[in-house]
């Protein structure tokens, strides 16, 4: 449904127009298809019916009239939403009043559509069924991703162009001592002290600034004031955003600064020993201030 189909061609988008009158049903039909050739409109006279077929097949679209005998097209949408919550939905009515406006989109309406008189109503349609499900099928990918992201062993989050998160996997997270939701609308200097602060505007920002694209390590506190080294990748995104990899490395720096201190100090001893802990060969590493 949307993106491709065989040979790189668009996928036909499939919308479901309900409609208790066959005549206006028809008409839209063949106006929406000759508006743009993919889509594939099938029709449907009633709730129930329209009901039965979303559980049997799958589409892209619902467009639904309102004045309609049994169910009218609110409830009808509630219905919908109750086993599609995501589906493009679109009121396309007769009946334009703020009362049904308001109904409708407290039901979650994608889209509200008055007809009015005329073949250009057809082309307004078509226009909003398209915007619908780019926004449906992009929502989708997004998802797809951000659950890619959420399995990730690393941690990964997003900040928007005002540098708050609007985006934690559980990884990143358990970095710095939250919950995800504790982190979203934070901004990013909740995970910083001044001097973490300070490195932030001084060096990485401005290298993100001129290439966009930002490595190394930080020194970070998480939710108890604990401070973390952390080995952080931050790219600016096209839309203002960034995106940021971390992933703690305090363990490995502090074995790192024990090897260091013990290989320099004055009384350490380097030797060749054999399996069973004999020393064969040991000589006294100098201090600096020994020649």
């Amino acid at each position: 449904m949307g993106g491709e189909g065989p040979e790189g061609r668009p996928a036909p988008i499939r919308i479901l127009h309900v409609d208790d009158e066959p005549s206006f049903a028809d008409l839209t039909t063949a106006h929406l298809e000759r508006e743009y050739d993919q889509f594939s409109v099938e029709t449907a006279t009633g709730a129930s019916e329209a009901l039965e077929r979303l559980a049997e097949d799958e589409f892209d679209c619902v467009v639904s009239d309102y004045s309609m005998p049994g169910r009218n097209g609110i409830d009808f949408l509630e219905d919908v939403r109750r086993s599609h919550p995501e589906l493009p939905f679109i009121l396309f009515t007769g009946k334009g009043s703020e009362e049904v406006a308001s109904e409708a989109i407290s039901a979650g309406v994608t889209d509200y559509l008055q007809k009015q008189p005329g073949s250009e109503q057809y082309a307004i349609l078509a226009n909003r069924i398209r915007n619908s499900v780019d926004r449906a099928v992009a929502r989708r990918e997004r998802r797809r991703q951000l659950d890619a992201i959420e399995t990730a062993r690393e941690g990964i989050s997003i900040l928007d162009e005002d540098e708050r998160f609007v985006y934690v996997n559980q990884a990143y997270a358990d970095l710095y001592g939250y919950d995800p939701d504790e982190m979203i609308g934070e901004h990013w200097t909740v995970k910083y002290d001044p001097e973490g602060i300070r490195k932030v505007e001084e060096e990485i920002r401005p290298a993100l600034g001129e290439e966009g694209y930002w490595q190394g390590e930080t020194a970070a506190v998480d939710s108890d004031g604990n401070t973390l080294v952390i080995d952080q990748a931050i790219a600016a995104t096209d839309y203002g955003e960034y995106v940021c990899i971390g992933r703690d490395v305090t363990d490995r720096k502090e074995r790192e600064r024990r090897y260091e201190a013990i290989f320099n100090n004055t009384y350490t001893f380097v030797g060749l020993l054999e399996p069973d802990g004999t020393v064969l060969e040991a000589m006294r590493r100098p201090s600096s201030s020994e020649g």
